[in-house]
């Protein structure tokens, strides 16, 4: 489930199969089109998401705490709330004011299939038989507003337009894990208390190098991801939501909401991006 739609007239981030880095070479009398102004963000874009990746790695920053439905709510509201998080490219995602997606009108609008191949079973658990599912962040751009243009690509037209700007939101996915056992995330890096010589060579084996084609755009999937969906997405909380399902029930059997159990939110294994000593002056929130 994405909160944003494709729009057709935005093209697609110059910074995901961006090459090695250069800067616009301004002269006296250089005509400057619009591929300059272009190549001109990315670059400084491209210097600030390279930054972000290796020194903090992607995860959540701060905020984005997910809270699960009440009991009594037949909607099965699941609210994330308001913070930042870094994604895989080194994109900052900002997410301004809380979301909420309603978790009964999803699970209603989903193949029969694909719901049964989620469902879980753990005797003796708070949900005995539940159907899990991950939800990811990622970051889409979103064209604000109209300006007239010429026609770019194989078009003719005199009243051609573009967005005049192009806003990141923030893009909401839930991901039905068929998996027997699927993984959640895990930090391969050497925690601080690990000997010198693992950390150094982390550090030397750590960069992902550069194509001049923009290979570097095919991210390979992490554990916690599925293929077919954005890879550089962040994991925010595995979901299990209470379902009735006979073991032996029949193919075609669709499974039912479980209103008697709560749905179940787990966020301890999200990547977080903590810096200790980090200074913030006024005190954390509650």
């Amino acid at each position: 489930m994405s909160t944003n739609a494709s729009d057709l007239l935005v093209s697609a981030d110059p910074l995901i199969s961006a090459g090695p880095p250069e800067r616009v070479n301004y002269a006296t009398g250089v005509l400057l089109q619009a591929e300059d102004f272009r190549d001109e963000q990315t670059y400084h874009r491209g210097r600030l998401a390279t930054a972000l990746t290796y020194l903090l790695g992607h995860g959540t920053v701060a905020g984005l705490r997910s809270v699960g439905p009440a009991l009594d709510d037949n909607e099965l509201e699941l609210r994330v709330e308001a913070g930042v998080a870094i994604d895989r490219y080194g994109r900052l995602i900002e997410v301004t004011e809380p979301w909420c997606i309603r978790l009964a009108r999803w699970f209603a609008a989903q193949d029969t299939g694909a719901l049964r191949s989620a469902v879980h079973r753990a005797d003796g658990q708070p949900i005995p038989v539940g159907v899990v599912v991950d939800l990811f962040l990622s970051v889409a751009d979103c064209g604000r507003g109209k300006t007239p243009s010429f026609a770019q690509g194989p078009f003719d037209a005199l009243d051609a337009l573009v967005p005049a700007r192009l806003g990141e939101e923030p893009s909401f996915e839930l991901v039905l894990r068929a998996e027997p056992n699927p993984s959640g995330p895990q930090n391969n890096w050497p925690a601080a208390s690990a000997p010198e010589a693992q950390r150094r060579e982390a550090v030397l084996a750590s960069y992902r190098a550069r194509t001049p084609d923009g290979a570097e755009a095919d991210l390979p999937l992490l554990v916690e991801q599925v293929d077919g969906h954005d890879p550089s997405s962040v994991f925010l909380s595995r979901i299990t939501i209470p379902v009735t399902l006979a073991a032996d029930s029949a193919e075609d059997q669709r499974p039912v909401l479980d209103v008697t159990h709560q749905v179940a939110v787990d966020s301890s294994t999200r990547p977080f991006i903590y810096l200790p000593g980090k200074w913030l002056g006024a005190e954390p929130g509650a």
